[in-house]
Parts: structure tokens; C-alpha cells; sequence
């Protein structure tokens, strides 16, 4: 019981954080508009535009504290942006060239389009709980009856839209008494029940993947997790030849340094490399959007898959952490 009502606790909190997004995007999509078309005097438009690139910090800082507030995930804030103060031309530079702050502004762009797709999903799933309440005569309305009269290039279509509450059937009608058509529903018929039953299944299945998704996207661009990757693309797409640390990760992922990490899943590397920045179990769960127990069964795979036996000597969390770096333990 106790977990039933934690699961409907969560889907509450993703139906509000998406509920939310929506309103919280038009306004921030707005703001950027704005600061990129601005097309009053030049030095004026500049600053603007200096100002909305200034402003990403702090949009940044407020989405991922509503995410972490609503959703109960720990996202990261990262704090002072900028070395260089606003009226510099090194600021100036820093603002325009930051590759943070351009993922932020890509944020608000992508965020703006999935709000929508979410606000239509949750109403989706509202409008399928109402219809399954009228259905089931949960819900009650009085008789009502409204008529209607269009005029369209000099046509006129009128007609009238009535609810029998006794009969719980919505009745629309086009044309007048002597040359007229009609459409009915029966509230309480199986079909209108079943319709609105799968309205609400549909939308508790998509919900919780469409909030883990979005705030995916919100850890990724604000926090900064997707920056290296970007990072790494922009300096191979320029040609510029570097070791490093992350292109030793990606020859272990391609098998050339540790064969044995091939044998484990995206998602096990995924959680083996959060175990290699540290973090519990509890913080890999909010990290992943997923549950304490499927990061310790994932944990336990990967012990398995990378043949860590229990030994009283060693902790096999931190051998599979060197591992994963490509440190043999036998050197130490």
C-alpha cells in the first residue's frame, strides 16, 4: 500500500511538472524571441541581446531547482557562468562564445515544443478521466439545451447542441424542423467508458517516460552533462587531434582498452561511470530517474559481468570503479 501510494504520488508530481512546463516555456521561449529579433537601435538591440545570453544563467538555475523541487531528482546547478563582468569586452566575448549558454538557449527552444506535446498529454489523460467519471455517473450534469446559427459567404447553418441528464446522451443537431440531421452519444454506453479508460491508460503510460525524458534534457543541457560530448564533437568536427580522458572512455566503450566492459549494457556503463564520480545508490537513482532497486541490480550485473567475486580483502564497488578507468589493482 505503501508503495502504491508513493507511484501515485510521483505520477502527481510529473503530472504538474509537465502541467507547469508549458506556461514556464512560452515565457522563456518569449524572452529569447524577443532578445534575438530585437530590431530597435543597434546599440540598444545589442545589449538586449547581451542581456537574454546574461539570463541563461539564472533560466538555468531556475529550471533545474523547479525540476529537482518537483520531480525529487539532484540535478546540479552550476554557479557563475561568467568570469568576466557584463561591461568588458572580455564578458562580451565570454557571453557570445560560451557554449554553455548557447545550450541553454537550445534548451528553451526544444522545452517549448515538448511542453506542448506535454500539456497535450496531460489533458489528454484529464479529458479521459472526465469522460470515464461521466460515464460511470460519477459525474452528473443538469438538462441543458443551447441553439447555434453560423453564417459563412451568406450560408446559414444553424442548429443546437442539447444533454438529456436522464438519459445521459449529448445530442448535436444541424438544420431546422422541417430538413434536419442529428448526432448522438450515449455517455453510458461500454464504448464511451472504454474510450475513456484507454484515454487515461494511454496518458499514465506516456507520462512518466515523457517527464523522465524532458528532465533528461534539463540535467543534459543546464547542468552541463551533455557539454563534453558537444565539446568533443565540435573539436573533432574542427580536426583538432587530442588525448584525453574522455577519448580513453570512449576507446573502453569501443572495446579496445577493457574488452570485458563490451559484455555490459548502455545502462550498466551508464551507472558504472556515475559510480566512478562517487555517487551512491541513492544518488545514481536520482541521477537515472529510476528506483534504489533497479540501480542495485544493475550494480549487481555489472559486479558479475566483470567477475568481481566477494572477497573480504577487497571492496568490489571501487574494483569495478578502477576497472572502469583502466587501473590494474594488482599495481597499486
Amino acid at each position: 500500500m505503501k508503495r502504491f501510494g508513493k507511484s501515485v504520488l510521483q505520477r502527481l508530481r510529473e503530472v504538474l511538472y509537465l502541467f507547469l512546463s508549458l506556461p514556464v516555456s512560452v515565457l522563456l521561449v518569449s524572452l529569447v524571441i524577443i532578445g534575438f529579433s530585437s530590431t530597435t537601435f543597434i546599440p540598444i538591440a545589442v545589449l538586449v541581446f547581451l542581456f537574454v545570453l546574461s539570463a541563461m544563467e539564472y533560466i538555468a538555475k531556475f529550471e533545474i531547482s523547479r525540476t529537482n523541487k518537483i520531480l525529487g531528482t539532484d540535478f546540479k546547478i552550476v554557479e557563475n557562468w561568467f568570469g568576466n563582468p557584463f561591461f568588458s569586452w572580455e564578458g562580451v566575448k565570454e557571453r557570445i562564445t560560451s557554449l554553455r549558454v548557447w545550450l541553454a538557449v537550445l534548451y528553451v527552444f526544444i522545452s517549448f515544443g515538448w511542453s506542448i506535446f506535454s500539456f497535450i498529454l496531460v489533458s489528454t489523460g484529464i479529458a479521459g478521466l472526465f469522460v470515464s467519471s461521466i460515464s460511470l455517473g460519477i459525474l452528473t450534469f443538469s438538462n441543458f439545451s443551447r441553439s447555434f446559427e453560423v453564417v459563412d459567404n451568406g450560408d446559414i447553418v444553424s442548429g443546437s447542441i442539447s444533454l438529456d441528464r436522464i438519459s445521459s446522451t449529448v445530442k448535436l443537431t444541424f438544420g431546422d424542423a422541417q430538413d434536419s440531421a442529428w448526432i448522438s452519444w450515449d455517455l453510458s454506453s461500454h464504448w464511451f467508458l472504454v474510450g475513456g479508460a484507454l484515454l487515461v491508460a494511454l496518458a499514465l503510460w506516456i507520462i512518466p517516460r515523457n517527464a523522465r525524458a524532458m528532465a533528461g534534457v534539463t540535467e543534459g543541457l543546464l547542468s552541463g552533462t551533455y557539454l563534453p560530448q558537444v565539446e568533443t564533437k565540435l573539436k573533432s568536427v574542427r580536426g583538432v587531434k587530442k588525448v584525453s580522458e574522455r577519448a580513453i572512455r570512449d576507446a573502453m566503450d569501443q572495446e579496445s582498452l577493457q574488452p570485458q566492459l563490451a559484455e555490459l549494457s548502455s545502462r550498466e556503463r551508464e551507472i558504472l561511470a556515475l559510480m566512478a564520480q562517487g555517487k551512491s545508490n541513492a544518488g545514481i537513482a536520482k541521477s537515472l530517474y529510476i528506483t534504489e532497486g533497479s540501480v542495485e541490480k544493475h550494480v549487481s550485473n555489472i559486479l558479475s559481468k566483470l567477475e568481481l567475486k566477494v572477497d573480504g580483502e577487497n571492496h568490489r564497488r571501487v574494483l569495478a570503479v578502477l576497472k572502469y578507468l583502466g587501473i590494474d589493482a594488482q599495481e597499486r
